[in-house]
């Protein structure tokens, strides 16, 4: 039979401050729980993140809006709990009869020493959750000679009792008949959401922040939380358009500042150039094999240079929540069918330097079904404009908050990119010195390689879309390679970017040795400070 579990929490100095990997005994007991110096550690509970309800009573794997991760321990279940968006994943397997779980892969690769399967497309389970919440395909492949393989977790709860797993969701699906109610639901949500963020209860309560462009998405998010005491907005002067400023501004200018302005929001603006770029590039690349977005890297050091974290109001999931365009989505019960994989990209540098997202657009996104009809019902005609870029319950947001329109949506936008080679000079050096060693490229292969595909990039698309002028045809897709060796680099950063990080992380857990190995340590009310002492907490 079964016992009660209890937590057993160490701050392990080195880890990313919102950083936690949990091990679970099959029969109760304790469970070891290795974290960073940011994560609010409790009795029976632990979080990296905010949620819509009163911090002291640790119910965020029940809440309708949980923003981060967390862990809960109730009889004999441990409830492990990813964000309730699709916007990070929580990590986990089994190892000896006990279960390890994470919110990082690279800490749980680090841990068990499993590795990625060079023979493997990753492509799979970075896409998998864009499926839905309960019908994406759980497994994620690795190397290990115990560890069949690990399991990642995203929009729902992971339960483990008695050394299996199960799923499940604890969150309501609330009716939203009218733009009225909605706008009362969210300015509901994000106002106990931020409350939990700053409350006195936390041994570190978060500051907020905004990132926004001159798009829908962000720039009414920013409307709905203007008043929530954003520190700062942060807006990038250009957008990752390949059009020339000179050629069409409106094209390469995302530069948020006007809208911030008219809502009383301080700017500050991205740096985005490449040699600002640190070795926390790694952790930009290391979450999968997908575009990832390098442009927010003085947003995360900005966050961390406070030694605090702070919550992130974004946009993300406006593309699934206000579009109007006619696409075909399986809405079924479970809510949001994710388009991209942006806010995953991020999963490890959040981590890293103390972020938690809020993707304002999906704090509703089991309502889906209503927001959508909402969009196309009568009441929003006056603010449906048409065409592929359509969103009238964000456009409406942003008129009634007297943004004119000429400020935003002027067309699609982003600040995602895709390398070929890292940024950072260091670790450039270090993924030229890997390709060497499994391919036997030299840094003049690389250099020739993009140089003949940028060419042929232009001559393809502009092909097509002389073609398209002609015939109407839609452009295909463009493949990742069009000119000589069919060596993916981008794919092949993720690979090393992973390995990178998970190797500095292991070399944390063995310094912090033996208080990783050794006896559980007792139920801890608080979490060490993150100051210079908590290296006094790993005895």
């Amino acid at each position: 039979m079964s016992s009660s579990l209890r937590l057993g929490c160490r701050a392990v100095p080195g880890l990313p401050p919102l950083a936690w990997l949990a091990e679970v005994p099959p029969h109760g007991g304790a469970v070891r729980v290795h974290h960073g110096a940011a994560v609010e550690c409790r009795e029976d509970w632990l979080v990296a993140g905010a949620w819509d309800g009163e911090f002291q009573d640790g119910g965020f794997h029940t809440s309708d809006h949980f923003c981060g991760s967390g862990v809960r321990v109730s009889g004999d279940t441990l409830y492990a709990a990813p964000a309730s968006a699709l916007v990070n994943r929580i990590v986990y397997c089994t190892e000896r009869e006990r279960v390890l779980v994470s919110n990082s892969l690279a800490l749980l690769l680090a841990f068990t020493g499993a590795q990625l399967d060079p023979q493997h497309d990753y492509r799979r389970e970075t896409h998998a959750f864009r499926a839905g919440e309960g019908r994406y395909d759980k497994a994620f492949r690795v190397l290990h000679s115990e560890i069949t393989s690990f399991y990642q977790v995203s929009g729902e709860l992971l339960m483990v009792r008695d050394g299996a797993a199960s799923y499940a969701s604890l969150r309501a699906t609330p009716s939203v008949p009218s733009f009225e109610r909605y706008r009362e639901l969210m300015a509901t949500a994000l106002d106990r959401l931020r409350r939990n963020s700053a409350s006195r209860e936390r041994r570190l309560p978060l500051s907020a922040f905004i990132a926004m462009s001159a798009g829908y998405d962000s720039a009414a998010s920013a409307v709905l939380v203007k008043d929530l005491d954003i520190e700062a907005c942060f807006t990038a002067r250009r957008s990752n358009s390949h059009v020339p400023r000179w050629l069409s501004p409106r094209a390469a200018i995302d530069d948020g500042t006007p809208i911030a302005a008219l809502l009383g929001l301080r700017t500050e603006y991205l740096d985005t150039r490449s040699a600002a770029v640190t070795e926390d590039e790694a952790y930009f690349l290391a979450p999968g094999c997908a575009p990832a977005m390098p442009a927010l890297h003085s947003l995360t050091r900005r966050v961390a240079e406070t030694n605090r974290p702070a919550i992130l109001f974004t946009g993300f999931l406006g593309d699934e929540m206000w579009d109007m365009d006619p696409k075909e989505h399986d809405f079924g019960s479970r809510g949001i069918v994710r388009g991209d994989t942006t806010a995953l990209m991020l999963s490890e540098i959040e981590l890293k330097c103390g972020v938690v997202p809020v993707a304002v657009p999906g704090l509703l996104g089991r309502s889906i079904r209503d927001i959508t009809a909402l969009s196309a019902s009568p009441e929003m005609a006056p603010w449906r404009v048409g065409g592929k870029y359509d969103r009238p319950i964000a456009r409406r947001l942003l008129a009634e908050a007297g943004i004119p329109a000429r400020l935003f949506a002027q067309r699609k936008k982003a600040v995602v990119s895709t390398r070929l080679y890292p940024a950072n000079r260091a670790l450039r050096r270090e993924f030229f010195a890997a390709l060497r060693n499994e391919i036997g490229w030299r840094p003049v292969h690389v250099y020739a390689h993009e140089l003949a595909n940028r060419i042929a990039f232009w001559c393809f698309r502009g092909y097509h879309v002389a073609r398209r002028l002609v015939t109407a045809a839609p452009p295909p897709k463009t493949p990742a390679v069009l000119i000589g060796p069919r060596v993916d680099l981008a794919y092949a950063m993720f690979g090393w970017a992973c390995r990178h990080v998970s190797a500095q992380l292991a070399a944390v857990l063995q310094a912090a040795r033996p208080a990783v190995d050794g006896p559980a340590p007792a139920p801890l009310r608080r979490a060490a400070p993150l100051a210079a002492s908590s290296p006094a907490t790993v005895s």
